[in-house]
């Protein structure tokens, strides 16, 4: 199985983010990016605007982690003297050439790759000693290959072998959305009447935004919701008036809508060249993220103050309604 650099490995190293600086940059061009936004009345430039913005301000302060072979936690003070020794071996047998110089070299070599394995040894049962809760998912990061399988030969509708990267995304996206696949719409539980939305406040923005989980997948352009979260204390005003005016005009941005697709192999399968051999999952922008939720949080209410949409007695998927709700309709409707 011929194996490929990961593409996802190179994320933003955020721990090693000067926040101070970020924020002070954006609140430095706030003013002027609110005027130039009021300036614009095209939402699709609106939303190019901000992301740009936001983009501009991460090239600045915040940088690529540097994936090499010294990036790892369990290099210590103790090994990196190690190293110095064996480094200066090596420079000492390149002046005198002789047996003795090599002699030391083969012993530090020896000790540099027997403490290596001492220390990697130790790392890793201190680690499982002490992890908790969380820190589980840790433990999969430490184990997880920085290199990835590439995708094998898949077959198509008519059974024919396609090797070239374009020939297999066509094969999986008919495999995905076969033409047989139709919507079926209900007519008669379309309303005749118009529903009243409820006006994108402030409140449900910011909860939308702060609330997000900030280990999320990340999208190709690796905006997370740690940075999204930082750029809206700075630029609230401007978050605020992008997505209120998106979301009230039911505009949704064909430049959030580009995903990342990641093709997962499923485990303990004959023949990996058919593609439902594979399990498919889609990385959405977390800038798009924040937009549906305002959403979702609409249609909710909506649903619950409008008795026509949902039934009285429908209790899953509804706030406030569990199984207590259900035992009390069926013992007082009996």
């Amino acid at each position: 199985m011929k194996l490929i650099e990961n593409s996802l490995n190179a994320s933003y190293n955020l721990q090693k983010v000067n926040w101070k600086d970020f924020d002070e940059h954006l609140q430095k061009t706030k003013d002027k990016m609110i005027v130039k936004m009021q300036r614009i009345m095209s939402l699709k430039a609106k939303v190019i605007y901000l992301t740009e913005c936001i983009k501009n301000t991460v090239k600045l302060f915040v940088f690529k982690q540097r994936i090499c072979a010294k990036s790892k936690l369990w290099w210590n003070n103790e090994f990196i003297e190690i190293w110095k020794t064996l480094s200066s071996k090596k420079r000492i047998w390149k002046r005198c050439r002789n047996e003795d110089a090599w002699t030391e070299i083969v012993q530090m070599q020896n000790l540099y790759h027997d403490a290596i394995k001492l220390i990697k040894n130790q790392f890793w049962i201190n680690f499982l000693n002490n992890v908790k809760e969380k820190k589980v998912f840790q433990t999969y990061k430490f184990t997880k290959s920085r290199r990835i399988e590439k995708l094998l030969s898949i077959q198509n509708s008519q059974k024919e072998l396609k090797i070239k990267f374009n020939e297999k995304c066509e094969a999986f996206l008919k495999a995905m959305y076969s033409s047989s696949s139709k919507i079926q719409i209900y007519e008669e539980l379309l309303l005749n009447e118009s529903i009243q939305w409820s006006r994108v406040i402030k409140e449900k923005i910011k909860h939308a935004i702060n609330f997000s989980a900030f280990r999320k997948a990340l999208e190709s352009d690796d905006m997370s919701f740690v940075i999204i979260q930082r750029a809206y204390k700075s630029i609230l005003k401007i978050f605020n008036l992008v997505y209120s005016d998106l979301i009230e005009n039911d505009y949704h941005s064909k430049i959030w809508r580009e995903d990342m697709i990641i093709i997962l192999k499923k485990s303990d399968k004959s023949n990996y060249s058919i593609s439902k051999t594979y399990r498919i999952i889609m990385l959405l922008n977390c800038l798009d993220k924040v937009a549906e939720k305002i959403i979702a949080v609409r249609l909710s209410y909506t649903a619950e103050i409008n008795d026509k949409l949902l039934n009285f007695d429908q209790i899953k998927g509804r706030k406030q309604r569990s199984v207590i709700n259900a035992v009390l309709n069926l013992v007082h409707d009996a």
